[in-house]
């Protein structure tokens, strides 16, 4: 599959999945992930992004500040990773979604009502939607002050 192929799956993915887990709200992608899985398509996923946009140093990989945004069904992208092959992670990617800061508490409660994931860290906190048909992720991240 083609980078920028994978690019629209992923965002139609995201979508599927943020519909089922939280159908009442608008929830736009902020940042976009793509998990290689071999180290050929890292490289051209890879090349393909620094034609794209400057790259900079990310967790497991690279991230990119797209020149153009990618813009495909309603969705603007700005910013994506590649990370390297892992084991861990076959899906297609991930992506960070947006959300109004007032509404994270309600989030959270529909979240835990749902049972999704809710992964603590010492400065931030994530709900984690997944669902076993859709080979993507989606996260909410709230930062934790210090």
């Amino acid at each position: 599959m083609e980078p920028r192929d994978r690019i629209y799956k992923i965002i139609e993915e995201v979508k599927k999945l943020r519909t089922i887990c939280y159908p009442d709200h608008t929830l736009p992608i902020e940042y976009l992930t793509i998990f290689s899985q071999s180290k050929s398509e890292f490289e051209k996923i890879r090349t393909f992004l620094q034609r794209a946009g400057k790259e900079r140093d990310a967790n497991n990989g690279y991230k990119y500040i797209l020149k153009e945004s990618i813009t495909y069904l309603e969705e603007i992208i700005e910013v994506v990773r590649v990370r390297k092959p892992d084991i861990h992670r076959k899906e297609l990617g991930c992506a960070d979604l947006k959300y109004k800061t007032q509404s994270y508490n309600n989030l959270r409660d529909t979240a835990l009502k749902k049972g999704f994931d809710i992964i603590l860290r010492e400065r931030y906190e994530m709900i984690e939607l997944s669902d076993f048909n859709i080979n993507v992720y989606a996260y909410l991240i709230k930062d934790n002050p210090l």
